[in-house]
């Protein structure tokens, strides 16, 4: 993962010993997408945010069109089966693009767009070791769909917002 990113995780994880082996690529390795719009909704054991899996979408349409290699990871099954599906209508890569955070660790791609999905609550976030799995998977860049928000409320505490926070709000 781009240093940027590795050395907030190294510090707030890793007690200073993780170094990344990728060199830096981007001047801006992170972004954050600020998702005003949009609710979470149960589905089944887990939650979509229909209007952030379309925001994803578009995001993942400008990279297919620009050729990057990109997966998509959100922390919840129900949202990855509804991006997949959003994907595969719009005529968009899918087949292996889209990943709940479980199923990808240990995974990389150049690119990763994560849909956060909650906006209410921390669910997922509160987990910091799921939460540090999601945070680094790219090589090169990452889109972090959220919101301000979430950010500034619920989830002012977690590794995301310390993410966020180091990288400055210019980043992206």
């Amino acid at each position: 993962m781009p240093s940027a990113i590795s050395d907030l995780i190294s510090q707030k994880v890793y007690s200073a010993k993780l170094k990344t082996c990728h060199a830096k690529s981007v001047g801006h390795p992170c972004r954050f997408v600020d998702f005003r719009r949009g609710q979470e909704e149960p589905s089944g054991t887990s939650w979509v945010n229909p209007a952030k899996a379309g925001t994803v979408v578009r995001i993942a349409d400008a990279y297919q069109a620009k050729g990057r290699d990109f997966r998509i990871v959100t922390p919840y099954d129900a949202q990855r089966a509804l991006i997949e599906h959003e994907l595969e209508v719009a005529n968009l890569e899918h087949d292996d693009k889209v990943f709940n955070v479980d199923s990808f660790q240990g995974n990389e791609a150049e690119h990763i767009i994560i849909s956060v999905v909650r906006s209410d609550k921390l669910g997922f976030l509160a987990n910091q070791r799921r939460t540090n799995v999601m945070l680094t998977r790219c090589k090169k860049t990452m889109a972090i769909c959220t919101s301000q928000a979430f950010v500034q409320g619920p989830a002012a505490s977690t590794l995301i917002v310390q993410l966020a926070s180091a990288l400055g709000p210019k980043h992206g």
